[in-house]
């Protein structure tokens, strides 16, 4: 979307659901700084980052084996740190979609946020332990936080001190990263300073647990969620304690917060309901302290809520998993385009100027238009955009958006080659059974001393004990079409059949008829052109096979199979081929017929709907 054709003066909160997104099931979400990604962590420990503008997906990213309990992005939007309840902290590299550093403590973590300024340093809140600040620049070091006069014993040899021990909860630095700002269970809020580690400012503004802390985008206030039920707005001081601006919370139902935080320009607090059947999202006022508005969602509880950081959209999380887009119901707004267009309500007389359509000089028009030709557009220099404008911005190159991985595109050719090998094989398999479908029979003739099947692993057995597999071998792939009809000669002991000479030839004249009625239409058949065939697809299959010819006599004196019939058997084959050639012919025919006969339909019911018409008028 262009953010400067954004009606400025338009309703700056969210009303419906825009959209929902669904990979995984989701428990926290986080917004980059300028709003383009949408990082999203699961339960089952991976995260997901979303393209917010196109709603895909751009990266998958899989490493902690626990509920993820924070993210955080970096300055540049290049690096995402991420917290789990497995005790491990990870920086992802999302140009190249891995893991630039694994940081592993002795302790679940509670959060950790990255510094404003430096991607290399992070602060961490571990369970029961002190805050932790983490500088991977070089190598890793790990620098514990000074525990304030009501924290707990740092180490566990150290007896503790009577009544509740005071564990931080949740840690952050505010918008310079100067400084950090821890919550504890027991409600204080300390202030430290990020270079010497010293306690600056210390409040106790409940004695419930904190529970969030979350700073404004411009970094002067804060809103604190706690466990009594209660939100609270904090102003910043450079040169004392925060101040407290207001209090929210639910007279009437006194129900609990899951999250806060404040809108984009400060104006709005929201507060995202933990009730177990409703999906509710306060919004406030900040100045007046009235309540503005309830989004009422699905019948789902909320875990996480989050604002856009330039625009008026909330992403909060149910706990189903589902992300849920609240935006504003845009209006068509056409004086964004054209700064002279007015929408009228209703039709007006108009008055034309005296000289609104004058002709005008060809002179003075021809001046005109050189007087637009001299004016001087630049096309090297990239203004910023205004929502993107900081004070503090830096000459750091920003990511916006992710480029595609290499590997999603090698991804992309390996599906592709999967699906032509797949295509391949089916085919392959589609022909295995056809000629398994062609064959009509193995021939196979048992008797006293003789058992002949001829398949590529047996071999045939005389009376003697000779071996002739070979030949076996050969003439199984010389006539795959054979059937049982014109090779039962062979008796049991080796001699030919007692069927008569001309009960076979009227039986091989008969197949011959019926052979030559092949095309649809035509009685006979051409003999020449069908015995030229043959003749050519006996040599061809002659040149491909190149089989043993001593081998292939001594079997054919052997059962009395002569040249005679290993040409009919080939060219029973070759008929056998062009009969599907024929009918794949004859299919396509009819598919055009029907085509035909369709289109004429169409035609009919035109012409008849044509003249029913002229007949009306």
């Amino acid at each position: 979307m262009n953010l400067e054709l954004i009606d400025p003066f338009e309703q700056d909160f969210p009303e419906v659901i825009e959209d929902t997104l669904e990979d995984g099931p989701a428990v926290t979400v986080k917004f980059n700084r300028r709003g383009t990604l949408l990082a999203a962590g699961c339960s089952d420990g991976s995260i997901v980052v979303w393209d917010f503008d196109t709603r895909g997906v751009s990266r998958s990213l899989i490493g902690h084996i626990k509920t993820i309990t924070s993210l955080s992005w970096s300055r540049n939007g290049r690096y995402l740190l991420s917290s789990s309840r497995d005790w491990n902290c990870i920086v992802w590299d999302l140009l190249t979609g891995t893991k630039k550093h694994t940081i592993r403590f002795d302790t679940p973590v509670l959060n950790a946020q990255f510094h404003p300024k430096n991607n290399s340093v992070f602060v961490a809140a571990l369970h029961q332990e002190k805050p932790v600040i983490v500088d991977f620049s070089d190598g890793i070091k790990r620098q514990p936080i000074q525990s304030s006069s009501h924290d707990g014993p740092g180490d566990q040899s150290e007896a503790p001190s009577k009544g509740p021990v005071n564990w931080t909860l949740v840690v952050t630095y505010d918008r310079h990263g100067k400084r950090i700002y821890t919550g504890s269970n027991r409600g204080y809020i300390t202030i430290y300073d990020e270079e010497t580690r010293n306690i600056l400012f210390e409040i106790r503004p409940t004695t419930s647990a904190i529970k969030n802390i979350q700073f404004s985008r411009r970094g002067k206030d804060f809103v604190v969620n706690s466990n009594d039920r209660v939100i609270r707005v904090f102003s910043v001081k450079d040169d004392g304690p925060p101040e407290q601006l207001h209090k929210f919370q639910d007279l009437v139902n006194r129900i609990q917060w899951n999250q806060c935080c404040l809108s984009s320009d400060s104006d709005y607090v929201i507060g995202g309901s933990a009730h177990q059947a409703e999906h509710n999202i306060y919004i406030w006022d900040k100045v007046g302290g009235n309540l503005v508005k309830i989004l009422e969602g699905p019948k789902e509880p909320l875990e996480d809520v989050a604002w856009h950081p330039v625009r008026p959209i909330v992403a909060s999380v149910s706990n189903f998993g589902t992300i849920h887009i609240w935006a504003t119901n845009y209006q068509e707004n056409w004086s964004a385009f054209a700064p002279d267009f007015k929408e009228l309500e209703e039709n007006i007389d108009y008055e034309e100027r005296e000289d609104e359509f004058d002709i005008v000089p060809e002179e003075e028009a021809s001046k005109r238009k050189h007087d637009d030709e001299d004016v001087v557009i630049d096309v090297t220099n990239i203004e910023k955009i205004n929502p993107f404008n900081d004070s503090d911005s830096e000459d750091e190159e920003e990511m916006f958006y992710l480029p595609l991985l290499p590997s999603d595109q090698q991804d992309e050719k390996l599906m592709q080659e999967n699906k032509r090998q797949n295509r391949r094989h089916r085919h392959e398999q589609q022909q295995q059974q056809q000629q398994q479908q062609q064959q009509h029979g193995t021939p196979k003739h048992e008797g006293d001393h003789f058992v002949q099947d001829i398949t590529p692993s047996t071999s045939m057995t005389s009376a003697n004990g000779n071996h002739n597999g070979h030949s076996s071998h050969h003439r199984h792939h010389d006539d795959p079409s054979r059937d049982d009809a014109h090779h039962q000669r062979i008796s049991s002991g080796g001699k030919e059949d007692s069927e008569p000479a001309d009960d076979r030839k009227r039986n091989r004249d008969r197949e011959h008829d019926r052979d030559r009625r092949l095309d649809h239409g035509r009685d006979e058949y051409d003999t020449d052109d069908r015995r030229e065939r043959s003749k050519h697809s006996k040599h061809r299959r002659g040149r491909l096979e190149a089989y043993d010819v001593d081998s292939e006599s001594q079997y054919d004196s052997h059962n009395g199979y002569d040249d005679r019939d290993r040409d009919r058997d080939r060219n029973r084959g070759d008929r056998d081929r062009d009969h599907r050639d024929l009918n794949r012919d004859h299919d396509r025919d009819r598919e055009r017929e029907r085509d035909r006969d369709r289109d004429r339909d169409d035609r009919k019911r035109l012409d008849d709907t044509i003249r029913t018409i002229k007949r009306q008028k």
